[in-house]
């Protein structure tokens, strides 16, 4: 060694070893369990949901069928208030919504839905054909009356009072 080069004397630079990436830092720890905290609860809100839904589906299916099939009006038109009341009974039950007169319930499903599906000329056409001897029902009244029920079923607040 050289006395006069004091440089000499060092040692070289040693660097720390990396950081390494595991075990990670508790605020990754808490962003994790926080994230697995929320897709838990998305999840739980999802199937919960789907469930509750099941009512709607059921009505939305048995609607198609009786659209698909070669029924006379009359009891076509029956049968599609007999699944609104069904439906009502299902979502609002205790309200008493399935005994009421049509136009009374129609507008009570109104005041439970997004907007109206029920307009008025439908629940008057609707509201005498009971008390017809031969009730003559349009094609564009069976269609109207599917149309709204079909809208009312999709749309309606399921704990809204009515």
């Amino acid at each position: 060694m050289n006395a006069q080069d004091p440089l000499a004397n060092l040692r070289d630079i040693h660097l720390p070893d990396p950081v390494g990436w595991w075990p990670p830092a508790p605020g990754w720890w808490l962003l994790a369990i926080l994230l697995l905290a929320i897709l838990g609860g998305l999840l739980w809100w999802s199937i919960r949901r789907y469930r509750n839904n099941r009512y709607r589906r059921e009505a939305l299916a048995e609607l198609a069928e009786l659209q698909a099939e070669n029924r006379p009006p009359l009891e076509q038109c029956q049968l599609t208030l007999a699944l609104l009341r069904r439906t009502a009974k299902t979502a609002y039950p205790g309200r008493g919504l399935e005994s009421e007169r049509l136009p009374d319930m129609l507008s009570r499903l109104n005041n439970s839905g997004r907007k109206p599906a029920f307009d008025e000329i439908l629940k008057g056409d609707l509201a005498e054909l009971p008390y017809q001897p031969d009730p003559d029902i349009p094609p564009s009244l069976l269609q109207q009356l599917t149309t709204a029920s079909r809208q009312w079923i999709k749309t309606h607040r399921r704990g809204k009072p009515c």
